[in-house]
């Protein structure tokens, strides 16, 4: 059997770690490089959103995260040099888990942690990652990119079927492709960033100093007594000298922050950084057998902490699609969706946070700190995609698409992120529950198939229809009401589930003519239809056609989930 890895992931930060992740659970061998000798230093990227809490349960690892991750903390305004409170508010208020949002809101973590939890899952499914190795060139045919490499300082060459590039804003594999990166930079509200020690400080709140010519934002991490500071200054000098110097950006902290509840102690700076605001992204993620993710495709201001979250998002679009390419289970234009699902999401996300930026540092504004809801992410969505069918929508309908709104306009459609439901009890001889989640059904390596009461009647029609996998790429749910009758008769469904609170009917919003759900690996609705002659045309495109012929095969072989 060849082991050689078919794919090559070029940067091991959160979006290069999630694709080898979610490629090696699919059963795609990696290789992940990455030319830093060491794992990133410091608190950057630190904001997770909701969306991304959700994508990282379907990688497994939101237990881990959760352990370590601290709750976003409301904020505290002050004069500079004060410790009088000026105003305190939620940057995005806290809410209450629902049955279809069980993670509502937003965490702290850094990527100096958020890393090595990712690492340590990727050695699970016999991945590592090297280090010290660096992309030279490389040059790709119809059957593969031959890349040059120095490890260590020792050349080498390889072939591979695609090349992932995740090597961060000055990528090398976007040079070297000669993608085109359109936009600005605003050298003039550069940003001092740290971490630091800071005893005496609560841990609470997420402190702001600030006047017309000096900010200064000092954020608890999740460490005890180490604080994130960024400054901002009008004197464009202080940038160079307080990121050159660590006893520099410690005496400008110590002479700007107070705390009324006791005499601060200052300790160890343990990262300092100069950032400079790009505001620009490329015009398409794939060039050929070369793809992009993350900041190696967009750099935006931190302002709103969307980077990181639409970078992982990025990583996970492409990697259950690259997955059914790789083992011949979809043409290779199914690549094409990555871009034109993703392009339309990041030009928004670009605008949103440019707007966070301007309102902060440019207008100075006293209400910069807040967010709107839409930060959370969980209204993002693909309603304009090719590979999405809605018949509920009816034909020839036209409606305005946000990529950032979704199913906050009230209606959930194909396209919008899948919503969890709770509550559900599993009827399943082998896997008796009383208190299931849809969730649980969802996952990085397999579509799945929601069958509501209104199309059980179709049921053999549907099976036939779909022909679930005997390679286990589709699952099939039948989801009853309390009042159905409770015999199963359905063998070859993985899961027999009532719904007896209704979370799911009404959280899919579904009525008597439409009943069947196909959930994607990303967690996003990718049809909902009627019944079988529905499904069978969620091949509108070629693209699509291809991928539920070859996918959706042999549905009563089809090995069980236990």
């Amino acid at each position: 059997m060849n082991t050689s890895p078919k794919v090559l992931v070029i940067g091991a930060g959160p979006s290069g770690l999630v694709a080898a992740l979610t490629l090696l659970r699919n059963g795609i061998t990696v290789r992940i490089v990455d030319k830093g000798l060491e794992a990133h230093p410091g608190q950057r990227g630190a904001g997770i959103m909701p969306r991304s809490l959700e994508l990282f349960e379907r990688l497994g690892v939101l237990h881990d995260i959760l352990k370590e991750a601290i709750p976003a903390p409301p904020v505290r305004r002050y004069a500079l040099g004060s410790a009088h409170i000026l105003h305190e508010a939620e940057m995005v208020p806290r809410v209450e888990p629902t049955p279809d949002i069980p993670h509502p809101n937003i965490f702290l973590l850094g990527q100096n942690r958020l890393e090595p939890i990712l690492s340590e899952a990727i050695s699970k499914f016999s991945g590592e990652i090297e280090r010290g190795t660096e992309v030279v060139s490389f040059e790709q045919s119809d059957h593969g990119v031959v890349v040059n490499l120095i490890k260590h300082g020792v050349p080498e060459s390889a072939t591979y079927d695609y090349v992932i590039g995740a090597d961060g804003a000055r990528s090398v594999v976007r040079k070297l492709s000669q993608f085109a990166f359109q936009g600005e930079t605003r050298p003039a509200e550069r940003l001092v960033v740290g971490d630091i020690q800071i005893g005496g400080l609560s841990e609470n709140y997420w402190h702001m100093w600030g006047a017309s010519d000096i900010m200064i934002s000092v954020r608890p991490t999740n460490v005890f007594g180490v604080f994130n500071v960024a400054i901002n200054s009008s004197n464009h000098s202080d940038h160079d000298r307080l990121s050159a110097s660590e006893t520099a950006f410690k005496q400008f902290v110590q002479k700007y922050i107070r705390s009324e509840a006791s005499e601060l102690v200052f300790g160890e700076v343990s990262w300092l950084s100069l950032f400079t605001p790009n505001i620009r992204m490329v015009e398409k993620f794939q060039l050929g057998r070369v793809l992009l993710v993350g900041d190696a495709g967009h750099v935006h201001s931190p302002t709103g902490g969307q980077g990181m979250n639409s970078s992982v998002q990025d990583a996970f679009n492409l990697a259950w699609k690259l997955s059914l390419v790789i083992r011949n289970e979809a043409s290779p234009s199914l690549l094409d969706t990555y871009s034109e699902e993703r392009i339309p999401v990041i030009k928004e996300m670009l605008f949103q946070t440019t707007q966070l930026h301007n309102k902060a540092f440019v207008e100075k504004a006293n209400d910069a700190f807040k967010r709107g809801s839409t930060i959370r992410q969980l209204g993002i969505n693909y309603r304009w995609s090719s590979i999405v069918l809605d018949e509920r929508k009816g034909a020839g309908a036209v409606e305005e698409i946000s990529a950032y709104g979704g199913h906050y306009d009230g209606f959930l459609r194909a396209g919008d992120r899948a919503p969890d439901a709770s509550g559900l009890a599993d009827l399943s001889a082998t896997r008796q529950s009383e208190n299931g989640r849809l969730f649980d059904l969802f996952g990085p390596t397999h579509h799945t198939v929601l069958v509501f009461a209104p199309a059980l009647e179709q049921y053999s029609a549907l099976a036939e229809s779909v022909k679930l996998s005997s390679k286990g790429r589709v699952q099939i749910a039948v989801i009853l009401k309390t009042s159905q009758d409770k015999v199963i008769s359905w063998t070859d469904a993985d899961a027999v589930l009532e719904d007896r609170e209704e979370h799911a009917h009404n959280g899919y919003k579904i009525n008597d003519d439409f009943g069947v759900v196909v959930v994607r690996p990303d967690g996003v609705v990718g049809a909902i239809v009627g019944g079988a002659d529905g499904l069978g045309k969620c091949g509108a495109t070629e693209s699509m056609k291809e991928m539920w012929r070859q996918v959706m095969t042999d549905a009563k072989n089809m090995p069980k989930k236990h």
